[in-house]
């Protein structure tokens, strides 16, 4: 069921909001960063109702949207807010898009330049954590969208079953993680595949020299450069207490759980498309690492590259 809840916003609010949230460091020419002293009020657009500035230093012409993923675009201040607010949550492009009555190709073109932004804002520091657990799961993801004209290239059947690990090739894409068991923090990667010569330098590439790594009995971790210790799944084994303290610390239980909150946050999608995939996974990255929004992450969002 869908809800229009934007006809119950203040827009003056959500102006105020956007301002702090686009532009922490003030509103700016986006031609010659001069600020907001040195524009004067040229006119206001009629459908998104924003004031249009025009710079006395260099006479450019910008408002709110200038130099972020929304310029040109004719969103309300409200839709804008809800826009962002439903793509960090997760909510359907066809859904959000009837909600704010905004096209679906201009939803999801959008929606695409913030997956974007967030690929780029992924952490590239290593944990701080000295205890590290390290997992993979493998995403039925194909060519959602894309047309199968060719009969001998049908598209694939809904549920792919393949056996074995799956790969990018075959539409089952893996996702790696490392998780922090202090810090709860969380590095995604989707990658081609699962060998040794891909996985191994991801995760040394995010945890510290001396962490302690726990994992599953894959072989591909084999050469890692770091203490691990594996805890057996075949055998039907999740938790192993090594040093006799009476607490189970060989599992990977914590990234796990953390499949599950990216499962749940890609199923109301109904499947993506695997080009697409990493953008959805950098979007649940800063949600769990963030868990709150705020005017610096909002601003680099939604910054567009070209200024």
């Amino acid at each position: 069921m869908d809800f229009p809840i934007v006809e119950l916003m203040d827009r003056d609010a959500c102006t105020v909001w956007l301002t702090e949230h686009f532009h922490p460091d003030g509103l700016k020419c986006p031609h010659c960063k001069a600020g907001l002293e040195q524009a004067t009020r040229f006119r206001k657009t009629k459908q998104s109702g924003l004031i249009v500035y025009r710079c006395k230093a260099c006479r450019g012409i910008y408002n709110l949207y200038s130099g972020t993923a929304f310029e040109g675009r004719h969103f309300t201040p409200e839709q804008t807010i809800l826009f962002i607010r439903e793509v960090v949550q997760g909510k359907p492009t066809a859904k959000l898009s009837r909600e704010l009555s905004i096209s679906r190709t201009t939803g999801l073109t959008v929606r695409h330049l913030l997956q974007a932004n967030a690929k780029k804002e992924q952490a590239t520091k290593p944990l701080s954590d000295l205890e590290v657990e390290s997992a993979e799961m493998f995403q039925n993801a194909g060519k959602k969208g894309e047309g199968h004209g060719d009969p001998q290239d049908p598209p694939r059947k809904r549920a792919n079953k393949r056996r074995g690990r799956g790969t990018y090739a075959n539409d089952r894409p893996p996702v790696c993680a490392v998780i922090g068991r202090e810090t709860r923090q969380v590095r995604i990667q989707v990658m081609p595949d699962t060998k040794g010569d891909k996985l191994c330098p991801f995760v040394e590439n995010f945890t510290r020299p001396e962490a302690t790594l726990y994992t599953d009995e894959y072989d591909s971790y084999n050469r890692l450069q770091r203490v691990r210790h594996t805890v057996c799944h075949g055998k039907n084994e999740y938790a192993r207490d090594d040093d006799g303290d009476g607490v189970r610390e060989v599992h990977v239980n914590s990234n796990e759980g953390g499949w599950t909150g990216l499962r749940n946050f890609l199923r109301p999608y109904r499947g993506v498309h695997k080009a697409y995939l990493s953008g959805y996974a950098a979007i649940h990255e800063l949600a769990v690492n963030h868990k709150r929004i705020s005017p610096s992450l909002v601003a680099k969002l939604v910054r567009n590259h070209l200024f």
